[in-house]
C-alpha cells in the first residue's frame, strides 16, 4: 500500500509542477542481472511484480525502451506513446503511438516534455543512457529472491557514480520479492 502512496505522490507532484518526471521501473535478481539473455522478456518475476508494474503503468504518460526490449514487447507497447531508443535511425520515425528515435540525433528532454510522467523500461544501455544524461528522476528496483551468476546487468558501461535516495522498501511476498523506491540525486556523490 506505501509503494502505491509513494507512486500517486509522484503523480500528484508532477501535476503541479507540469515537469516531465522520469521514473524507471526495473526487475532484478539479488545480484543486479535484469535478465539472462537480450532474447527473452523476464518470466521469472513474481505475480505481485507484474501486478504493481501494470497499475503504474496505467499512470504513465509515455514509454521509453530500448531497440531489444521493444522487439521482445512490441505488441504491448505499441498500445503506449513509445519512443525507441536506437542508434539505428537516421532520422525521427513514427509508426503509429510508436516513435523510434536515434538519440544522438534528436534532443530527447524536448522531445519528451510535453508528457508528464515517462517511464523507463530498459535495457541496461537505456538505464545508463537515461541516468548519465540526468534524465531519470526516480527508480523503482524490484528484487526477486534468485541469484544468476550470469546475464544482463542493470545498468550497462556507466562512467559516473551517482547517489540516490530510499524512499521507502516494500515486501511483496512470503517468497521474499522486495520493492525498492529511489530518488535519484544528481549531485556529485
Amino acid at each position: 500500500m506505501s509503494v502505491f502512496i509513494s507512486f500517486e505522490n509522484t503523480m500528484k507532484k508532477n501535476n503541479l509542477q507540469h515537469r516531465t518526471r522520469y521514473i524507471a521501473f526495473v526487475a532484478a535478481s539479488v545480484d543486479g542481472r535484469i535478465s539472462l539473455g537480450s532474447k527473452a522478456l523476464p518470466h521469472w518475476t513474481s505475480r505481485e511484480d507484474w501486478e504493481f508494474f501494470q497499475d503504474s503503468l496505467s499512470r504513465i504518460d509515455a514509454v521509453v525502451v530500448g531497440r531489444n526490449t521493444y522487439e521482445l514487447a512490441a505488441k504491448r507497447l505499441r498500445k503506449r506513446n513509445t519512443f525507441v531508443l536506437s542508434s539505428r535511425p537516421k532520422t525521427l520515425t513514427r509508426r503509429g503511438t510508436v516513435t523510434f528515435v536515434n538519440p544522438a540525433n534528436v534532443d530527447l528532454p524536448k522531445l519528451l516534455e510535453r508528457h508528464r510522467s515517462v517511464a523507463v523500461l530498459g535495457g541496461g544501455a537505456v538505464y545508463r543512457f537515461m541516468l548519465e544524461r540526468k534524465l531519470l528522476d526516480e527508480i523503482f528496483v524490484t528484487i526477486e529472491p534468485l541469484i544468476f551468476g550470469r546475464g544482463k546487468e542493470m545498468f550497462v558501461g556507466g562512467t559516473r557514480t551517482v547517489r540516490v535516495s530510499l524512499l521507502s522498501v516494500k515486501r511483496l511476498n512470503r517468497t521474499g520479492t522486495l520493492l525498492l523506491h529511489y530518488q535519484i540525486n544528481h549531485q556529485q556523490p
